[in-house]
């Protein structure tokens, strides 16, 4: 029987078929599980994109239902087209615990737009209240708003006249007792009195309520302006304020204390901008505890401040009228203190004064 030689190689073509075939499984599986994966996230930015429009309608919905008719009606009445303005600068002008306020352009004019910080139903239908208000308030010494922007309601914007100095907290800080006449300073206290009577004599009252000298705005062609009056309350004869609302180095003891207010808190904080007016600083920064040396708390000092024990500083060099009239508005007695008809006489007679000092 013949034989046979029978020769076996290595098996290299079935190694490398099987080597293809496993690394176009690894393959496959890897595309189709980015696939999956890709549709999965997908699918759920879409969801959570139509979740988050969806709430947002509903917060539109609910804001716009707790607004009535005729507020709604002067909102659009006030609105002006969203692309005729244009948003300035990448950063904010002023920026507080609740809003922030940005410069703009419209209409070939600057202005100055703000917005809540962190928009919920609650703020916002608080905002709308405070453009309303400020809608009613026309006054040389108020400053002016010019209209409202929104693509939903949730975002609206107040669109008020831009005021180039900046505020009065600032402009001392930036300048020295010795730089700033009396004069100067005498004038921007009367536009500040004229503004609480114009909200002191309004019918209903208004209380300012955070009257502070970063709400004074200084305009070189338009002069001394009050503004921020998302604290303002209107005062009738039903109504009584006890909440304590303000910043706390201009609050007066009463509103400190959380008893009944009335505009004469307003007269207190204005007597605290006369101390500010004269030392070019923040109230209450010199105030030291006696026995350790460091800056005392805001606990002690609104404790000494209701108390009668803490009063803000005048300069040494302050004309004497300003430290008659400051010291009568800082009275712990609200009914000692003058009202704003007794200040415009009393700052008429200081611009005078004020001249010759």
């Amino acid at each position: 029987m013949p034989q046979y030689t029978v020769c076996v190689f290595p098996g290299a073509a079935n190694d490398t078929y099987d080597f293809n075939v496993n690394e176009f499984t690894i393959y496959a599986v890897t595309a189709i599980s980015v696939l999956v994966l890709a549709g999965i996230i997908t699918c759920l930015y879409h969801t959570s994109k139509m979740f988050t429009k969806s709430s947002r309608s509903a917060d539109d919905d609910y804001l716009a239902s707790t607004l009535r008719p005729d507020e709604l009606k002067t909102l659009h009445l006030l609105q002006i087209d969203a692309d005729a303005i244009v948003l300035c600068g990448t950063k904010p002008l002023a920026s507080g615990a609740y809003g922030d306020v940005w410069r703009g352009i419209y209409a070939h004019t600057t202005v100055a737009l703000k917005r809540v910080k962190s928009p919920s139903p609650a703020s916002v239908h608080d905002f709308i209240h405070e453009i309303l208000l400020l809608h009613t308030l026309e006054s040389p010494y108020i400053v002016r708003l010019l209209g409202v922007r929104w693509r939903r309601l949730m975002d609206i914007e107040a669109i008020v006249e831009y005021c180039d100095l900046g505020d009065l907290r600032s402009f001392l800080a930036a300048s020295t007792e010795e730089n700033v006449s009396w004069s100067t300073k005498a004038t921007i206290l009367e536009s500040i009195v004229y503004g609480l009577v114009f909200l002191h004599t309004f019918a209903p009252v208004i209380i300012h309520r955070d009257l502070k000298s970063r709400n004074v705005l200084l305009d070189s062609r338009n002069g001394t302006k009050l503004s921020d009056f998302g604290t303002s309350r209107i005062l009738d004869d039903q109504k009584t304020l006890t909440n304590g609302i303000g910043t706390f180095q201009w609050m007066a003891p009463e509103v400190i204390l959380g008893t009944q207010y009335t505009v004469a808190a307003d007269i207190y904080s204005f007597g605290v901008i006369l101390s500010e007016m004269s030392t070019h600083k923040v109230p209450y920064s010199d105030a030291l505890n006696a026995s350790s040396g460091r800056a005392l708390s805001q606990q002690a000092i609104l404790s000494k401040v209701t108390s009668g024990a803490l009063r803000p500083t005048f300069a040494e060099a302050a004309p004497s009228w300003l430290l008659e009239v400051g010291n009568r508005c800082l009275s712990l007695d609200p009914t000692q203190r003058p009202t704003t008809l007794e200040l415009t006489v009393l700052v008429r007679d200081f611009i005078g004064a004020a001249t010759e000092y």
